[in-house]
């Protein structure tokens, strides 16, 4: 099973512009904070009084930022967005401080909890906008419904709605986590709904880690792939940029995923149920990949198609190495891929020496095969199907004693036992004023 204890500390590089460099400093403060009531939080002492104390805390540092930006059109943004915060802890809220084109952001308050806890854990972070990749993620959005209506007709679809809009995505670099996102395994990115009742369906806002997301692909996925598969040297020779926009590619399709057709299924199971949120996982996570085939050519080399199943191959192993399948939607989505997959012969074992070999012309003929079932699957909503296939190689919460499920492959526990590549990472935030 996975070893939480064997974790790699990297340092995470940021440069601060000067003029925001005040309010970077009452970020941080304001995030100490947090980390207060989250371990207040943890340890059953937080109390609603406490709550209201230690957010004025934090609202009361945080107006004094307005003091350090000098255009009146930043200052009128940033009042506002703290007079948001004076409303209280409802929801993730950001608070962007500007100068010129520079954007310091801070979002705090409750993340979203799957398993439907009726208060959510502090959670909050700090970073600068990443302008780098809107270009391109502008691209990928002007062909998302277009290729929304091929799948849903490739489905059988005579009639559908697409939503009037995809979340909106944007890049941070970020130089804190912290509470509920600065937990062993750390996350790429956080959704929050604007204000709205959160759920699948409303979680508009989407913000990437960017850097932190680069990172952890160069300091375990790639390394995992370089030992694990076959032809891999692709990966290695991604340079930070070129890992960067192949990853952002697969999570806006995989983001974008979730709003792809008719969902009966969350009918006859909740939105919390567990095997719905990992069919939801995979649903996405093939519809990204259905999209990325479609886009080769157009946001990156045809060529280059193999690199991106590749790379959708070595995070799969990288998500499966997490544990906790039924705890985890994404690990369960990533196993059940695996499953089917190496069941479809896209993924084989290399006979030689025990690495995984990817059938690229069968990887994809699978991946279009599988997205079109998925969709079909939640838009029939006939949930003892739907619970059929997640339990397809055993049922995922029953465990043997290391903790994996009855039934995994040896070839993955074998992965997984790995300890010379690190299971979780540690940042040290190296801030730089320039």
């Amino acid at each position: 099973m996975p070893n939480p204890d064997k974790s790699s500390s990297l340092e995470i590089h940021v440069t601060m512009p000067e003029a925001l460099s005040g309010v970077a400093e009452l970020y941080t403060e304001a995030l100490r904070v947090l980390d207060e009531m989250y371990e207040a939080q943890l340890s059953g002492h937080m109390t609603l009084s406490l709550e209201k104390s230690k957010w004025q805390e934090i609202v009361g540092g945080l107006v004094q930022g307005e003091a350090w930006l000098l255009d009146d059109g930043a200052k009128g943004t940033y009042r506002s967005g703290v007079q948001d915060l004076t409303k209280g802890i409802y929801d993730l809220y950001p608070l962007c401080a500007r100068d010129g084109r520079d954007e310091l952001e801070l979002i705090l308050g409750r993340v979203f909890t799957p398993g439907g806890e009726e208060d959510g854990r502090y959670s909050g972070l700090a970073g600068l906008a990443n302008w780098s990749y809107w270009p391109m993620i502008a691209e990928y959005d002007k062909h998302a419904r277009g290729l929304a209506e091929e799948l849903l007709k490739s489905c059988g679809y005579k009639v559908f709605t697409l939503p009037e809009s995809f979340p909106a995505m944007r890049c941070l670099d970020v130089f804190r986590l912290s509470g509920a996102l600065n937990v062993t395994h750390k996350p790429i990115c956080v959704f929050f709904s604007g204000g709205s009742k959160e759920n699948v369906s409303s979680l508009s806002h989407m913000t990437v880690f960017i850097n932190l997301y680069t990172a952890r692909w160069k300091a375990m996925t790639e390394k995992l792939a370089v030992k694990y598969i076959t032809g891999a040297a692709a990966l290695e020779a991604l340079t930070d940029d070129e890992a960067a926009r192949l990853l952002l590619l697969w999570l806006r399709g995989h983001d974008i995923g979730h709003f792809i057709g008719a969902d009966r299924l969350s009918m006859s199971m909740s939105e919390q149920d567990k095997d719905y949120m990992i069919l939801h996982e995979l649903k996405s996570d093939m519809i990204s990949l259905y999209n990325l085939k479609r886009l080769s050519g157009v946001l990156f080399p045809e060529e280059n198609l193999k690199t991106v199943y590749l790379a959708a191959v070595a995070e799969m192993l990288r998500y499966i190495r997490r544990g906790g399948c039924v705890r985890h939607s994404d690990t369960g989505s990533a196993y059940l891929a695996y499953r089917h997959m190496s069941d479809m012969g896209a993924i084989k074992l290399e006979p030689w020496e025990g690495k995984f070999l990817v059938d690229v012309e069968r990887f994809s003929q699978v991946v279009e095969e599988f997205t079109v079932s998925l969709v079909k699957l939640f838009a029939e909503g006939n949930s003892t199907k739907a619970r059929g296939f997640v339990n397809s190689w055993g049922w995922l919460g029953v465990e043997a004693d290391d903790g994996l499920p009855r039934g995994c492959p040896e070839e993955l526990r074998r992965m997984i036992a790995d300890n010379e590549i690190p299971h979780y990472l540690d940042y040290e935030y190296k801030v730089t004023i320039g």
